[in-house]
């Protein structure tokens, strides 16, 4: 249960690993914290997530929010597409692929705002940054996505959005 949302935030499976034992020892030492009135799963998952949250600060901190070149190298030949004719050609796992090699922050946020169901004033607090940042991550995240996803499916037909008509 708790795996696949570590391997959601992570670059690989070890990593991914390593970050379940992180949340598990949290899970095991924080027992006694445990109200009997909420579900288990429900606890065992905020603490999973706010120990990936965790570790993203502290790599934070040894690192830039992203790098430039790797935004660079994905929109490269981006052409946007309709994602409802992506729909049947696209797995879980092709997605999930996709996202894993989104910059380190904009992953993070995009994860704690899509999967995680977490507001932009959440992420914010979580994070300490701006609500205007989280909503830009969550926005370059989806713009990468479709450039990476446009690579991967060259024969999806390009249809700009009306968001993307209303920014040129």
């Amino acid at each position: 249960m708790l795996m696949p949302i570590c391997y959601r935030y992570m670059r690989n499976e070890d990593d991914a690993a390593e970050m379940l034992n992180k949340a598990f020892l949290k899970i095991l030492t924080n027992l006694k914290k445990y109200d009997q009135q909420k579900l288990f799963d429900s606890w065992a998952k905020t603490i999973t997530v706010n120990t990936l949250i965790d570790e993203f600060r502290v790599n934070n901190k040894r690192q830039a929010m992203f790098s430039h070149e790797e935004t660079e190298n994905i929109q490269q030949g981006y052409h946007p597409f309709d994602l409802n004719e992506a729909e049947a050609k696209l797995t879980a796992e092709d997605v999930q692929k996709q996202i894993s090699l989104l910059p380190e922050s904009s992953k993070i946020v995009f994860n704690l705002f899509v999967f995680d169901g977490l507001s932009h004033k959440e992420i914010a607090k979580q994070l300490d940054i701006s609500e205007g940042t989280s909503k830009w991550h969550v926005s370059h995240a989806r713009q990468l996505l479709i450039a990476q996803l446009s690579k991967v499916f060259p024969n999806i037909k390009a249809k700009k959005r009306e968001y993307e008509r209303r920014a040129n």
